[in-house]
């Protein structure tokens, strides 16, 4: 399939210097697409191209955004906040970490939002409108939740996995060799393996699978770059992963 561009738009601010995206993710419905702008959140009309909407609340750059269920999302930041948005895109509620928000994810089956920072890490609840933190040992640089919402991974900057339970009882930890940081991984989301299995990598140039327990599946295989990103299929079939060799390469 030969992908074709729709359209494009170059990402300023006020005096017209380019901005970095840290993160983009689209609507539940597709229509509407959320992009880190700085301190801002820019939505478009997905089939336009233009901005229907700019939102603010954060005071420093966000470098994270997550889409929970029924419509509301969230975005984390340099400024130590994490903001709640309602359906109608107004911000209803924030909380506060000790340092820099690194990376969010709203659970798959709840409404239940982590958000993660240098030094701890935060369980926010729609249900009981409350928000549990947590220490940890080195700055979190990516996370991810089970299919189930039962379970999620964090990893860490000094080379640490650690799998936690969805009432943030820690229950693996995975010291990888070499202490290298873990800019990225994930869960296959396949409903159909007979294991959940955890995609780790990390700027020792490694491409890692773990179980559930924490056991590793195969030996790890070398990459030639430094990923930066890893993004499943729907299905799980195919992962996506990116790196510094400015390439996204497909895995099986």
């Amino acid at each position: 399939m030969r992908p074709i561009q729709i359209w494009a738009d170059k990402v300023q601010d006020k005096e017209k210097d380019s901005l970095c995206i840290y993160d983009m993710v689209f609507q539940p419905d597709g229509d509407q697409l959320l992009v880190t702008a700085g301190s801002r959140i820019l939505i478009y009309n997905v089939n336009e191209g233009n901005v229907v909407q700019t939102l603010k609340g954060h005071k420093d750059t966000i470098h994270s955004l997550s889409y929970g269920r029924d419509g509301i999302f969230a975005s984390g930041g340099a400024d130590k906040l994490v903001i709640i948005w309602s359906a109608q895109n107004e911000g209803i509620l924030k909380y506060s970490h000790n340092d820099s928000v690194q990376c969010i994810a709203f659970s798959p089956v709840s409404g239940q939002l982590l958000s993660c920072a240098c030094s701890d890490i935060g369980l926010w609840s729609s249900e009981l409108k409350s928000v549990t933190k947590h220490k940890v040992s080195a700055k979190v640089c990516s996370c991810s939740w089970t299919n189930d919402g039962q379970f999620f991974a964090i990893g860490m900057y000094n080379g640490v996995v650690t799998i936690w339970t969805k009432n943030a009882e820690e229950k693996v930890r995975i010291e990888r060799p070499g202490g290298q940081p873990i800019w990225s991984l994930s869960w296959n989301p396949s409903r159909e393996d007979a294991y959940d299995v955890l995609t780790v990598t990390d700027w020792g140039q490694k491409l890692s699978y773990y179980q559930l327990n924490g056991k590793q599946i195969g030996k790890d295989r070398g990459l030639d770059f430094d990923p930066c990103c890893v993004s499943y299929f729907s299905t799980g079939e195919f992962a996506l992963i990116s790196g510094s060799n400015k390439k996204a390469l497909l895995y099986s």
